[in-house]
């Protein structure tokens, strides 16, 4: 085991915040904390990290174990480039190094000891894999979007955010055996989020990760732990897996609870019925029963906020309407050419990596900063309601109270009560507002927006510092909201969930997808291989002759496919070759063949029609092929093996492109032997 955890506890003051804490974590396991906001997730990581910060309790890592770590938030960074940090993120490489040079320039005098040492320190060095360290540091600051021009750059120079990748960067080539994360998704993009997804999962060693990003949760995690209450359970697989045995542990434990209640209650009952009577020496026994009983500890009701948005006022139809929009500032065009209407009720999420433009977009939309040409417009009758992720509308001198008093003139018994529902509660309402942690100001603007009585929501990464059980309020109240809504997110779950409309900015223009998230990842994929399919086609636009189109490897059994193939119904056309009929139930053999080339050569086309046709077939078969490719693989995935359903489906969608292959070659052939007719007859 690469972590071991016994009977760990720590309270402040009276204030326990867990005990009997226990869990072991092995080498690969990826592990993911979750728990509300308080629970004591970042308390048990820095007992992780500092075993004395624990009251009681043993904490062990294997001997010799490195240890990566990423907190919330930036460590100090200094006065070097982006680049000179890095390299300095493995010290021992940089040390094993200069220890070689020194080796190999005492070598020349021969002695064994020398030889021995540079043996054991090049052993170590292969084995942190030092010879690929500066091309493991590329790849690292690509995928998490510190691109070559700024490796120079001063990296005390770079923004909150950008601090925090550059940490997670050094601890992910510090070649450690066990990573310790923190909230590692807060300031990524979904780009970097997924980039980071796979490299943890390609990762050999251990990981704990505390995080409320749910998808990245599904992604990486193969076992989740529960901080709730002071205690840690522990649940087999990823986060959706750990939903569903929650929710039958949760109900478990509530009926066992209740039950047990029931059984006191009367037992308490009959003991206060008969004690001073002729069952009393029965209800003394009862008593002493119930003295023994263990009893079970009510389950735990996680309070909370309360968020219902009113119902949306009556609007124009199209409430927001963007014609040759072109956003950015002055010379900076980050969007341009939008031309997209949103209409009323419908939801979009507005995704793109960081940098892209999407708050500019925003803001724009909203007035704050002017277009660059083009048009804004928001329709008749429409209220906007805004959530920017700097809590403009919330001044940091005020207190609570005071703030929601001067904007909503409400009295004090009415802003008590909104701000009790939204878990500020006594004397909360007279913190000073800039004393709050992200979660708290998030949730005051969120009552803001029920206030508001908006029909337009616009939405800058609304759930940012909320933990999961605040997200699915969120999310609750935005999917019954029968207004309009434009959300900035990097939360897929909540994208997913809410949207049924997604506008990606990519390459400083917008792509519209009519679906939610699951339904845009669909189509990008196909997207991107009908690309692949076009960037081939240049390649083999030299091949001359009849050479049949190449069928890829993963379809290379289908060579003889189309002489067991039997034709169509017949009149069946297609638009490739809307003059070839076939006849059905006839088997492909040769004679038959012979016999339909014969009818073809009474059909004719020219030359040139004939050569467009032949090129259509051609592009046909190739993107065909593409996709059998493309679905031979993931048929090949485990997991999609495992799926009975998924797997039936995968393998009719595959006879299905096997079918429409050997059709389009049996069309190929049908025109290249009309080809070779009209060069005949012409010759």
């Amino acid at each position: 085991m690469q972590l071991v955890v016994d009977k760990l506890e720590k309270s402040f003051g009276i204030q326990e915040v867990f005990k009997d804490v226990s869990f072991m974590i092995a080498k690969g396991e990826k592990i993911g904390l979750v728990g509300v906001n308080g629970s004591g997730k970042s308390t048990l990581v820095k007992c992780l990290l500092q075993p004395d910060y624990a009251d009681r309790g043993t904490i062990s890592f294997e001997p010799g174990i490195r240890v990566g770590y990423v907190e919330q938030g930036f460590g100090s960074i200094g006065n070097e480039s982006l680049w000179d940090f890095m390299m300095k993120a493995n010290p021992e490489i940089l040390s094993l190094r200069k220890k070689l040079k020194e080796l190999e320039a005492a070598s020349a005098s021969g002695s064994q000891n020398v030889l021995d040492s540079y043996g054991r320190v090049t052993q170590r060095y292969e084995y942190l894999d030092g010879y690929n360290y500066e091309a493991k540091l590329k790849m690292v600051l690509f995928g998490l979007a510190f691109p070559e021009s700024m490796w120079q750059m001063n990296a005390s120079t770079l923004s909150g955010g950008q601090k925090t990748r550059l940490m997670l960067a050094a601890a992910l080539v510090s070649s450690p055996d066990f990573m310790l994360l923190d909230e590692p998704t807060n300031h990524l993009d979904i780009r970097m989020m997924e980039w980071l997804e796979g490299y943890l999962r390609d990762f050999k060693g251990g990981v704990l990760v505390v995080s409320h990003d749910r998808a990245f949760l599904d992604h990486v995690a193969t076992r989740i732990l529960e901080m709730e209450g002071g205690h840690l359970r522990s649940f087999t697989g990823n986060y959706t897996k750990y939903l569903a045995q929650k929710d039958i542990l949760t109900r478990t434990e509530r009926a066992a609870y209740e039950a047990q209640q029931d059984f006191i209650a009367e037992q308490e009952a009959y003991i206060r019925r008969f004690k001073a009577g002729i069952k009393s020496k029965m209800a003394r026994g009862r008593q002493s029963r119930l003295d023994r009983l263990e009893r079970l500890e009510a389950p735990v009701e996680n309070e909370t906020f309360s968020l219902r948005l009113p119902k949306a006022p009556e609007s124009a139809e199209r409430v927001l309407i963007l014609e040759h929009l072109k956003a950015g500032y002055g010379e900076n065009v980050l969007v341009h050419d939008v031309d997209l209407i949103l209409r009323r009720g419908e939801k979009v999420g507005l995704i793109g990596p960081n940098g892209s433009g999407k708050t500019t977009l925003l803001r724009t939309i909203l007035g704050e900063i002017p277009v660059l040409g083009g048009e804004a417009k928001i329709g008749n009758r429409v209220k906007i309601g805004y959530f920017s992720q700097s809590y403009e509308r919330l001044d940091p001198k005020q207190t609570l109270l005071d703030n929601f008093l001067t904007e909503y003139g409400l009295t004090d018994e009415q802003t008590r009560s909104l701000l009790g529902g939204m878990l500020f509660h006594g004397d909360d309402v007279f913190k000073e507002i800039g004393t709050l942690s992200g979660g708290q100001k998030a949730r005051l603007v969120l009552l803001k927006l029920v206030l508001d009585g908006a029909n337009l929501l616009i939405l800058d990464e609304p759930t940012n510092h909320l933990d999961i059980l605040a997200k699915e309020t969120v999310e609750a109240a935005l999917e019954v909201f029968d207004g309009s809504v434009l959300v900035v997110s990097h939360d897929r779950y909540l994208i997913n969930e809410v949207a049924d409309r997604i506008w990606e900015i990519e390459d400083r223009q917008i792509r519209d997808y009519k679906g939610n998230y699951e339904f845009y990842l669909e189509e990008k994929t196909k997207r991107k291989q009908a690309e692949a399919v076009k960037e081939e086609l240049p390649k083999r636009s030299g091949e001359t002759g009849h050479k049949r189109p190449g069928i890829t490897a993963a379809a290379g059994s289908l060579e003889t496919c189309g002489q067991e193939q039997k034709f169509a119904a017949a009149g069946n056309r297609d638009e490739a070759s809307p003059n070839v009929v076939r006849d059905a139930g006839k088997p492909w053999d040769g004679k038959v063949k012979q016999q339909e080339s014969k009818k073809k050569t009474t059909r004719k086309h020219s030359p040139a029609q004939l050569a467009d046709l032949i090129e259509k077939v051609e592009l046909r078969i190739r993107e065909q092929e593409a996709m059998l490719g493309y679905l031979d693989k993931q048929i090949s995935i485990p997991e999609n093996q495992m799926d009975l359903e998924k797997s039936r489906a995968m393998a009719a969608e595959r006879e299905e492109y096997v079918k429409t292959i050997d059709d389009l070659v049996q069309k190929w052939e049908e025109l290249l032997e009309e080809q070779d007719m009209l060069a005949l007859e012409e010759s």
